[in-house]
């Protein structure tokens, strides 16, 4: 008996998948960076939801790239000491992956439980090394004024990310 094998599972379609998929990414991450250096008001930090999201889909070895280099393109945009966020980066993604692989399901709301914990754990050590270490007055102002804001604009604006994100996997599925 003599089984075809479908389609989409050929290696020439894996590939080709694979490629119009991480070329989608390559366009949201760059869109990202865009929006999030536009202006000069508060803006959520549209990289960190959109790598984590992605990690959560990704091995290992992709996930801590994409953490670094979301990261460092955070630290730009920020005007951060330059590794700060894409060392945070590299560990949220692969502590994403990881419990992705091992003990959470893709879904909305595992994903903004996730991107919620580690939104608020960037914006409390940015505020600590950049505001709060260093004495100024009125570092509870900035907190409560410039961090949290931003950590919520930063998760509302990563359920369209997730919403982005997953139509692209739903369309050319992860294998």
């Amino acid at each position: 008996m003599v089984r075809k094998i479908s389609p989409s599972r050929t290696p020439k379609q894996k590939i080709k998948n694979n490629i119009i998929r991480w070329l989608a990414y390559v366009v949201i991450l760059f869109i990202c960076i865009v929006l999030s250096s536009a202006g000069s008001y508060q803006k959520p930090l549209l990289l960190i939801p959109a790598a984590i999201y992605i990690s959560s889909f990704s091995k290992e070895f992709t996930s801590i790239i994409i953490g670094i280099v979301c990261g460092l393109m955070t630290d730009i945009i920020c005007g951060s000491l330059l590794g700060f966020n894409a060392i945070l980066l590299m560990f949220f993604c692969i502590i994403t992956h990881l419990l992705y692989k091992n003990l959470l399901q893709q879904r909305v709301l595992n994903f903004i439980v996730v991107s919620a914990v580690f939104i608020f754990i960037q914006g409390v050590l940015n505020y600590f090394f950049f505001y709060a270490i260093w004495g100024y007055s009125n570092v509870s102002h900035i907190f409560f004024y410039k961090t949290l804001p931003i950590c919520g604009y930063t998760l509302i604006s990563g359920i369209i990310i997730y919403s982005v994100i997953s139509f692209i996997n739903n369309r050319l599925p992860v294998e």
